[in-house]
């Protein structure tokens, strides 16, 4: 059965052949009127015919040449997807441009986070005196992170659903009916963003919390008493060695020099604390006296003391760079459109000043005490009391 196209040309083709018969038939008679030689208009008439025929014949082939190219072209067009709409975000990108970049912000929403997922447990590792606060993070943004996969998997269920519908029905129409259909996933998008948002306030609150508390401690010019027995001092974690080479390396690549001659100075007042307990005891396992060795228990207590109070002074500067540090980590999964608010970023700076102007007072302090420790030697005497002369 004929399509539109080639009934076209068929009709095209009988009335060619039907104008060509009229116009030979009309020659003949015109020519009939005046006196010519049998050959003279035979000649005329296959030259006038000659060439309406070919004409003819020229202009229908070239209809019949392009037409139909043309013509597949159109059908495939109503048929098939147009240019960039070969998959369902083509088919987004054309229609819905504006659903389409929200369903993108989504996307790379939700897989930042799951990389901020990912990368956080390596931070949890490196920076241990965090933890709480890394944490606290997690349980923030695992809520964004679960109302994000929501909209994300509804939206995707009703796209595919269009695109079903788009390739195996009238695609004019579905396009159509998806337009309410779209507005409502705009705005269902939009609640998960303006949650997640939500989220980062908390956040904020969070880091606003940590800021002030490495504040306070940098404040402590001694280690403080432990809030639930007053009489002892509070428990911390020193930085291990592996801890503090990360830090100092990033101090490094800041060039945070006041810090490294802090951090620098404490590093070799523990190296000298440790060979002197040593030294201590070495000597007290040479002795055998109970005397002498009860005065050396004294002394390594005094140093002791001291090994704490420097590794102290040394988690003091360390716990508050490492809080810049985790800072710098975490701003690189904010979202585009959002900056710390402005309290965040007057405590940032606050931190980072008195850090500047503290660490060097916490080296000297620590730098006095071993001096104190060292020059704490008073004679116990030995030599009992004279007898009593009778």
């Amino acid at each position: 059965m004929l399509n539109s196209h080639g009934l076209f040309l068929a009709i095209l083709w009988l009335l060619a052949g039907g104008g060509i018969f009229v116009f030979a038939r009309w020659l003949g008679r015109v020519l009939d009127k005046f006196p010519l030689e049998p050959d003279t208009r035979r000649l005329i008439m296959i030259g006038f015919v000659g060439i309406v025929l070919f004409g003819t014949l020229n202009f229908v082939w070239r209809i019949s040449h392009y037409t139909p190219q043309d013509t597949a072209d159109s059908v495939t067009d109503s048929e098939t997807p147009a240019i960039g709409t070969d998959d369902a975000d083509g088919l987004m990108q054309l229609h819905y441009p504006d659903l389409q970049a929200h369903r993108q912000n989504l996307k790379e929403r939700r897989a930042a986070l799951l990389n901020f997922f990912k990368d956080i447990q390596l931070w949890a590792q490196a920076s241990p005196h965090h933890i709480t606060f890394l944490q606290s993070l997690i349980n923030i943004h695992w809520k964004s992170q679960e109302d994000l996969k929501e909209a994300d998997e509804a939206v995707d269920l009703s796209v595919q659903e269009l695109w079903i519908h788009y390739s195996t029905g009238e695609g004019d129409y579905v396009i159509s009916r998806f337009k309410p259909e779209a507005e409502i996933l705009v705005e269902r998008i939009r609640d998960a963003q303006r949650f997640d948002n939500t989220g980062f306030k908390a956040e904020q609150t969070e880091v606003q919390d940590l800021l002030e508390q490495a504040q306070r401690q940098l404040a402590y010019t001694d280690i403080p008493a432990d809030p639930k027995d007053r009489r002892k001092p509070q428990a911390f974690v020193a930085y291990t060695p592996e801890n503090r080479k990360m830090l100092v390396d990033w101090l490094q690549q800041r060039q945070e020099t006041t810090l490294l001659n802090a951090l620098s100075q404490l590093d070799d007042n523990q190296h000298q604390i440790t060979t002197k307990l040593q030294q201590l005891q070495t000597f007290m396992q040479q002795t055998d006296n109970r005397a002498l060795y009860e005065a050396l228990q004294k002394v390594i207590a005094s140093w002791q003391d001291l090994s704490r109070y420097n590794q102290y002074a040394d988690y003091q500067i360390l716990f508050a760079a490492e809080v810049g540090l985790l800072l710098e980590k975490l701003s690189a999964y904010h979202p585009k459109h959002i900056s710390p608010n402005p309290r965040t970023l007057s405590l940032i700076q606050q931190l980072h000043d008195s850090l500047l102007q503290t660490a060097p007072e916490i080296a000297r302090r620590a730098q006095i005490r071993r001096t104190e420790v060292e020059r704490s030697y008073s004679p116990t005497s030995f030599i009992p009391p004279p007898a009593k002369r009778r």
